[in-house]
């Protein structure tokens, strides 16, 4: 059997978005299976919620999306 046949090799990736509070603290976490890089990213964006988020393919940091500041008054 060789190694690159469906189901066989890398397992796919289960990401986790993190988001964050104002000093770059974990809030809370988010599990992402079954989904592309490009499909978990654009979950990630839907998780911020007005927050920063990070999203992880294990030990590998995607991306971290910035939340929009607001200009202090």
């Amino acid at each position: 059997m060789r190694d690159d046949a469906p189901g066989q090799g890398t397992p796919p990736s289960a990401y986790r978005v993190l988001l964050l509070n104002n000093a770059g603290r974990v809030l809370r976490t988010k599990s992402l299976a079954g989904c592309t890089e490009a499909e978990a990213l654009e979950r990630a964006r839907a998780f911020m919620d007005g927050r920063s988020v990070e999203l992880w393919d294990g030990g590998r940091l995607i991306q971290r999306l910035e939340a929009p500041h607001e200009p202090i008054a």
